[in-house]
């Protein structure tokens, strides 16, 4: 395939330079290869958030296996993100580093061609950006909302992402409490989502739902009218809901846990 007529080289290529954007910031350690893909160590205890991404159609395994010298010594979980299903030369050069553990993320997309979607109406729910000043509350929400220890997402607390203008955090709140999270980066008429949860005790409520519904509405009062995002399995059917579907499926690879 002719990575020119490759349609979702862009989307992919917005996903990478998210990643890209939270490194620069947090620790400054990213790089790039010469066929575009991106070495992002946000420094962050989690693999997904120190990464090697690759937008091409067929990544290319010499490019990978440099970067990944790049960033040696990995003082962090770290992984590799490529489309598809990875071909034998990259899971060996992922392999070499002990990453041999792959998990498949459906890419979903909602093309502008959809509109713009009506205003979530949730009884008492709110919908927020947030300051930079509240940065620390909203780690601590997505680390509830992903049940896992809060010093696994503190990065997200760090203050300079505040003033990185393509980047905006949002906390759901339920009368003040709050109940989920979300995040958005925009990059020319995409809008990405990330981050969006549900904290244990107020799911399947229909919070999710909203909480995407907005930062979709937002991206289109930004001019990115057609959005992406990388589900979950439990996720998948909500997106779809909302007018996602799914175009690809994105291959991380880490290490066994």
């Amino acid at each position: 395939m002719n990575q020119t007529d490759d349609q979702l080289m862009a989307v992919v290529s917005a996903y990478a330079t998210t990643f890209e954007t939270l490194a620069a910031a947090t620790t400054g350690r990213t790089g790039r290869g010469p066929q575009g893909a991106v070495l992002a160590i946000s420094g962050a205890p989690i693999a997904a958030l120190n990464a090697i991404i690759s937008p091409c159609p067929e990544p290319n395994a010499e490019e990978i296996t440099a970067l990944a010298a790049e960033g040696s010594p990995w003082d962090f979980p770290w992984s590799i993100h490529v489309r598809g299903v990875p071909g034998p030369l990259v899971a060996d050069a992922a392999a070499r580093h002990g990453l041999t553990h792959f998990e498949r993320e459906p890419l979903m997309i909602r093309y502008s061609d959809q509109g713009l979607p009506a205003e979530p109406v949730v009884d008492g729910l709110r919908v927020r950006a947030v300051p930079g000043d509240e940065l620390d509350l909203y780690a601590r929400t997505v680390a509830e909302g992903f049940e896992a220890p809060r010093e696994m997402f503190q990065v997200m607390a760090d203050p300079s992402l505040a003033k990185i203008n393509a980047l905006t955090f949002y906390l759901a709140e339920l009368n003040g409490v709050p109940v989920g999270t979300g995040m958005t980066a925009i990059s020319g008429d995409l809008t990405g989502i990330f981050n969006i949860t549900t904290l244990p005790g107020y799911r399947r409520r229909g919070y999710g739902r909203a909480v995407t519904l907005e930062m979709v509405r937002a991206g289109f009062a930004a001019g990115a009218s057609t959005a992406y995002l990388c589900a979950s399995e439990m996720g998948e059917p909500v997106y779809r809901s909302v007018g996602f579907r799914t175009e690809e499926y994105l291959t991380v690879i880490t290490a066994p846990s």
